[in-house]
């Protein structure tokens, strides 16, 4: 079965965080060039404890290719939107 929500995203690593649970929060960021200037962009994934491959494999500064599932949920608190990419599997680039 095809998900619509299926997502493929190229970036750095630029920070790990740790729940008590396992699950790593991994922020990617990426750099972007619109109108001949460099933006920065950053995207939270989500690699559940369930995937020790993947997570023996994190480190901050390291290219990557993630492949995963996108959910976007509203925070009631703050009137928001929030995205964040569930990873099943992971290259490395470089």
């Amino acid at each position: 079965m095809e998900f619509v929500n299926k997502v493929e995203i190229s970036g750095i690593v630029s920070e790990i965080r740790t729940s008590e649970r396992g699950t790593h929060f991994v922020m990617l960021q990426q750099v972007v060039t619109f109108n001949d200037t460099e933006h920065t962009r950053l995207f939270e994934t989500l690699v559940g404890a369930n995937h020790q491959d993947i997570i023996e494999k994190l480190a901050v500064d390291r290219k990557v290719k993630m492949y995963g599932r996108l959910t976007i949920f509203r925070i009631k608190k703050f009137n928001i939107h929030k995205m964040i990419i569930e990873v099943d599997r992971m290259e490395l680039l470089e």
